[in-house]
């Protein structure tokens, strides 16, 4: 199998455009910048362009802007990159995306206007209030001033909230917060063992359940005036049952990591998954894929073990994210915690039916968010392109 056959099964690449930032959250898993700090050649963009749309067998696809910081490269990178993968889309009848992840601290009101025009995607960090968002963090204030241009020009933006120790115990707050300046969608994702977020600042799974447990009480008492995207996933499958066709995501029994999606970093290495660079490398853009290689590489990384078994008579599965295969890889605790807080949750869930039922009946009354309002990751239409099975 050459590069050309194994990008027709691909439908969204991450792009590390850098492993720097200007900051140096306690938990990330990239570095400071510095003078020397690497980027992404316009050249290899186009190359993993091409890859990409040429062969792809799905109509839509997605290129992501990630790092690091993807914001500490020049504007022109992103016009030229777009200017380059949009009309080579048309070309061969594909719709093209370009999410990008920032921290925010690096945008201003120029910038977003300029980038906004080209049709980017945007989804930013936020860990709550600034004297919140500061303790594991930095530049709260930064992130807040960014919040604010999104809703002044009334543009979409996801907005990701990493559980940590630094707030699984304030998610209240965090909400309220949100609320009174004017969030009214975000998702949360834990902290996981990558990087510098190991064993040692993962959250137990007690500790879990505390965070999400004040986020679905936040929404039921308040008719879900902050919507949470992750708890939300878990009360539908509550009350709807889980669905047995959903395709690969990163929140079922198996993920699209090397499958449907992939990532490729700043020297082309493909990795099989964006969120470790370290250990699943699955081939290169500039060299023959050894397809070998590559099974190996997926099969270890999608092997759940032994450790599995308890799954099958578990009540709590219906609701469950089955963890995250890199994450589980890196840390068996790690796996220990998260099946901790989902037996916790399925538990909390079935004393209280009446909340999720609440909670769900209100979500699904809702229109989609008013122009200028923050909307999910999940909710945009392009994290059906990252979910598709095309396997």
């Amino acid at each position: 199998m050459d590069l050309n056959e194994f990008f027709r099964r691909i439908n969204y690449v991450t792009l590390k455009l850098t492993n720097g930032c200007n900051l140096k959250c306690t938990y990330c898993n990239v570095e400071a910048l510095t003078p020397q700090t690497p980027k992404m050649s316009l050249d290899l963009f186009k190359q993993v362009a091409r890859l990409l749309i040429e062969n792809s067998q799905s109509p839509f696809v997605g290129l992501e802007f990630h790092g690091g910081e993807p914001m500490l490269l020049p504007d022109e990178f992103f016009e030229e990159a777009v200017a380059f993968a949009r009309p080579l889309a048309r070309r061969h009848r594909k719709h093209v995306e370009f999410p990008l992840v920032t921290n925010g601290t690096l945008l201003t009101e120029e910038r977003l206007l300029k980038l906004n025009k080209l049709g980017i995607q945007w989804c930013m960090s936020c860990d709550g209030p600034p004297h919140i968002n500061d303790l594991l963090r930095s530049s709260g204030r930064a992130v807040q001033r960014a919040i604010g241009l999104f809703q002044k020009h009334r543009i979409y933006c996801g907005l990701i909230t990493v559980m940590s120790h630094a707030n699984y115990d304030k998610m209240s707050e965090v909400m309220g917060w949100y609320r009174d300046i004017g969030v009214f969608d975000f998702r949360v994702n834990y902290l996981q063992p990558q990087g510098r977020g190991f064993d040692e600042q993962l959250l137990t799974g007690e500790q879990m359940f505390e965070g999400l447990h004040q986020i679905i009480d936040h929404m039921y008492e308040t008719d879900v005036a902050v919507h949470e995207a992750e708890s939300a996933s878990h009360i539908e499958r509550f009350v709807e049952g889980r669905d047995p066709a959903k395709p690969l995501t990163c929140w079922e029994y198996q993920c699209q990591a090397g499958r449907t999606y992939v990532a490729v970093d700043l020297l082309g290495r493909i990795h099989a998954c964006g969120t470790d660079l370290v250990n699943h490398v699955v081939g290169h853009v500039h060299q023959p894929f050894d397809e070998q290689h590559y099974k190996q590489k997926l099969a270890k990384l999608h092997d759940k073990g032994d450790w599995v078994i308890r799954c099958f008579d578990c009540p709590a599965q219906q609701i469950c994210n089955h963890s995250c295969s890199t994450s589980d890889y890196n840390s068996d605790q790690y796996k220990e915690h998260e099946c901790d807080f989902t037996r916790r949750l399925w538990t909390y869930l079935c004393e209280h039916p009446e909340r999720a039922y609440r909670v769900h009946e209100v979500i699904r009354s809702r229109q989609r968010p008013r122009a200028g309002e923050f909307v999910s990751l999940s909710d945009v239409e392009l994290s059906a392109v990252m979910q598709e099975s095309s396997v």
